[in-house]
């Protein structure tokens, strides 16, 4: 079909992307691709993310052939006939009080009247959801306010900040880093993951317009985290939360249309693992903490589950006496005994969990802690933990199960397969050589929104690339041409070129690598 591109994602998922000569009519066609996928309904599709001029189709195992899709598609009309897309009308009341507003008039010789003025004129277009759940990427703006993003990102930037980067405006809808220009704020609230429908939970959605109108109603929009609630009878009181702790389930796959990273645990097996040794649900909601320093006093007879890395856990009861204890195991606390992790003696990522899964707030359909977007929760210090299971279940045959992690399919491995990006070839041939046969380590400044590479770097398309949408895995390359590895709590939406992406099999041995360890790359599906 001219016009459209069908550009393989890994095995299970294809970028539908726009070619060049219909960028112009992209805000229109991309909802016309994504409306007609849906009612097509590919078989094993399970999620479709519209971009700026592209839609990546998620199926469940196998990616649908490029000819069965034109065939669904039943060709691409001429952008001229087909109508706006008809999404909800939106006003956003701003104050326009921004600190970077007088420095943003000044650049482009404008009094911040007549910022406010053309700010206020034109109808804006919700292109895509992400950078952070419910941030819209609004087009539309009038080309006299095309402003660069700031050199130096602030560290936080307040939610319902009203913003410009580049030629797109902006509503922040959590606190968080930003490099826009803030120009205004504004009352209301982007993002609710407390709301029951998703109408609710997220004010904006690919295809609305919005228009902005000045106010001097003062103030800005209040987002309200999920809050850890103390269970009425505590089994384990977190005494130190060491260097990371938060909790883990399966995530919130299917939400990236809306800016929703899909989290859950950095190495599924051991959180499979860690709840089959207690006769827990497969992803009931465990603890996941890196680093050490992590101290637990039980305040009851309980049985717990250690999978993932051999964090240096010891227990120490209360007439001082310690026995060390090992991972992939279940373990006997009794009261005011002591649970304490020295630090990590082999992997990164330790699981604790606790019978029928440890009770916590959930959001958005799960419990999992993603604190750069502000959704669930994780346990401080004080505060104590329970499971879901009555306590006459404690103390059962549970209490003596180990497995052996060398028997789990795939765990004595450390290759990890990298299937071609969406962007490989637009990569040279010494740069995708260079990708496997350079020694990679694993930086220090790596966490779970992404794992940065330490090496030579790679040269970089210097071909602009217009956002899209984002897969964990995804080995993008920024211009400094070290590579980052986008991980579960990654940006949904990412303008870097994507040399390849990892396997989601072995997507946990990157996590698991430590810091200053290489990385052992192997090319699958490459000509």
């Amino acid at each position: 079909m001219t016009g459209i591109d069908f550009i393989p994602y890994g095995p299970a998922a294809v970028l539908a992307q726009l070619d060049d000569s219909l960028r112009p009519h992209a805000a229109t066609l991309v909802h016309h691709l994504a409306r007609r996928f849906a009612d097509a309904a590919p078989e094993d599709l399970v999620e479709i993310t519209p971009g700026f001029s592209s839609v990546l189709l998620r199926f469940q195992r196998r990616a649908a052939d490029p000819a069965r899709l034109l065939e669904l598609l039943g060709g691409l009309p001429a952008p001229e006939s087909l109508p706006p897309a008809a999404g909800r009308q939106h006003t956003i009341p701003v104050r326009y009080d921004g600190p970077d507003l007088a420095e943003l008039a000044q650049r482009h010789n404008l009094s911040t009247a007549e910022v406010i003025q053309r700010h206020t004129a034109s109808e804006l277009r919700v292109r895509c959801l992400g950078f952070m759940p419910g941030f819209g990427y609004l087009s539309g703006l009038d080309p006299t306010l095309h402003t660069p993003r700031r050199d130096t990102p602030r560290t936080i930037v307040p939610a319902g900040s009203v913003a410009i980067g580049g030629e797109h405006a902006g509503i922040y809808s959590v606190p968080s880093p930003g490099g826009w220009n803030l120009i205004g704020s504004t009352t209301l609230r982007l993002f609710n993951p407390a709301a029951n429908r998703l109408d609710e939970q997220f004010l904006l959605a690919p295809g609305d317009r919005v228009r902005f109108a000045a106010t001097e109603e003062s103030g800005a929009a209040a987002f309200e985290p999920t809050r850890w609630t103390t269970p009425a009878l505590g089994w384990l009181r977190v005494k130190s939360t060491g260097a990371i702790l938060g909790i883990q389930d399966a995530g919130r796959p299917g939400l990236a249309r809306f800016g929703v990273a899909s989290g859950g645990a950095l190495d599924p097996a051991a959180l499979h693992w860690a709840n089959r040794l207690l006769s827990n649900a497969d992803a009931a909601p465990v603890l996941e903490f890196a680093g050490g320093g992590q101290v637990f006093e039980a305040l009851t007879h309980l049985t717990i589950a250690l999978t993932g890395a051999d964090a240096g856990a010891e227990v120490q009861a209360p007439d001082g006496s310690v026995r060390p204890v090992k991972p992939w195991g279940t373990i006997n606390l009794a009261p005011r005994e002591i649970l304490q992790f020295r630090g990590p003696r082999e992997g990164v990522w330790t699981y604790l969990a606790v019978r029928g899964g440890i009770s916590a707030p959930r959001s958005l359909g799960s419990a999992s802690t993603n604190a750069r977007a502000g959704i669930g929760c994780a346990p401080r210090a004080g505060d104590t933990l329970a499971g879901t299971a009555h306590e006459t279940l404690l103390g059962d045959a549970t209490g003596s199960r180990r497995t052996d992690p060398a028997r789990i399919p795939g765990r004595t491995s450390n290759a990890i397969r990298v299937w071609p990006g969406p962007q490989a070839e637009a990569f040279s041939e010494t740069a995708r050589r260079g990708l496997f046969r350079n020694i990679w380590r694993v930086s220090p400044k790596s966490d779970r929104v992404g794992y940065r590479l330490d090496g030579p770097p790679l040269p970089a398309p210097t071909r602009y690339l217009e956002s899209e949408p984002v897969l964990p895995g995804s080995i993008q390359v920024p211009p400094d041409g070290l590579p980052i590895i986008t991980l579960p709590d990654g940006p949904t939406v990412g303008g870097y070129p994507k040399i390849g992406w990892v396997d989601p099999r072995d997507l946990w041995r990157v996590a698991q690598t430590p810091a200053g360890r290489p990385l052992e790359l192997i090319p699958t599906g490459w000509d």
